[in-house]
């Protein structure tokens, strides 16, 4: 009976792995198994060695608190909509993780990108998010939900003339907006008028009811795709002084009347600026003639196409 237990011990102590030690994680994964930052884990083992697992996704624990809060402030501000503070936030928490010497994570990245092209009506801030974002791709694994962002977030960029061709490169470029942006639609241009200085005349408030009438709009959206053509330029910006005066009769039975009327042309104006003013001043003329102000006024009026 001893020589048959002897005999089953034997064999069993013959079936174990000679190479096996005590460094070789059976129960855990090899270092090249490992899970890479912003991939799935069960538990911080599973990560590689600077990172660890929170809500099943490896994260590393190295971060700029002060650059976190600053990429937190850019996410407030860009919630509430203002995307300029929102940017220069997420510009300050870079700062503070270079102050710090500590790798950028690319959380802040991609958040940095996407507020930069939802601010894409400038082309600097365009450009820029289309940088950032294809750096937030290269940094990201696939699958991650910020990779699917990114992308969404690059395809809003091809109006401003982004090549997706150079997303492919494995490396970030100096340039990403090199084709041709497409212009807004027409039936989407809206004419806004401003003053400078402000003014509460109940006359000048007449002119303005007068450029943004639906029925005028035709002729400004022509003045608009003249100057975009030209200048590359979605915006077209023309101030013009307009002002109201009272003009007494010459004789005592003469009625007194207030009159509108443009200032002269802007000097020193030349190429398309000067197109585009004439343009404008051509369709506001005529409007003048069909106010009958009732006050005075005298301002620079802006009127903004877009």
């Amino acid at each position: 009976m001893r020589a048959l237990l002897l005999a089953i011990v034997v064999a069993a102590l013959g079936a174990c792995d000679s190479r096996a030690t005590a460094t070789d994680p059976q129960g855990g994964a090899r270092a090249e198994q490992k899970s890479k930052e912003y991939e799935s884990c069960g538990a911080s083992m599973q990560c590689l060695d600077d990172l660890r697992c929170f809500d099943q996704v490896c994260r590393r624990t190295a971060r700029s608190t002060l650059g976190d809060y600053q990429a937190a402030a850019g996410a407030a501000a860009r919630g509430r909509g203002d995307l300029e503070a929102a940017i220069a936030a997420y510009a300050q928490a870079l700062g503070h993780y270079d102050a710090d010497k500590l790798p950028l994570p690319p959380d802040i990245d991609c958040a940095y990108g996407a507020t930069l092209a939802q601010a894409r009506a400038k082309k600097d801030h365009a450009e820029l998010g289309a940088r950032v974002l294809h750096r937030c791709l290269l940094a990201v694994p696939v699958g991650s939900s910020l990779r699917d962002k990114a992308l969404a977030q690059l395809a809003t960029l091809a109006d401003s003339g982004l090549d997706p061709l150079l997303l492919a490169a494995n490396k970030t470029g100096d340039l990403y907006l090199t084709k041709a942006a497409a212009p807004p639609a027409s039936d989407k241009v809206t004419v806004a008028v401003t003053s400078t200085p402000a003014t509460s005349s109940k006359s000048f408030a007449l002119v303005v009811d007068k450029i943004t009438a639906a029925d005028v709009k035709p002729g400004f959206v022509a003045c608009w795709e003249a100057s975009t053509a030209a200048t590359k330029k979605d915006v077209v910006v023309v101030t013009l002084g307009i002002k109201a005066s009272y003009v007494s009769g010459e004789y005592e039975d003469d009625p007194s009347y207030f009159v509108t009327k443009l200032e002269a042309p802007t000097p020193g104006l030349a190429g398309p600026e000067a197109e585009a003013e004439a343009c404008v001043r051509r369709i506001i003329e005529p409007l003048l003639k069909t106010v009958r102000p009732t006050d005075a006024f005298n301002t620079k009026a802006t009127i903004t196409i877009r």
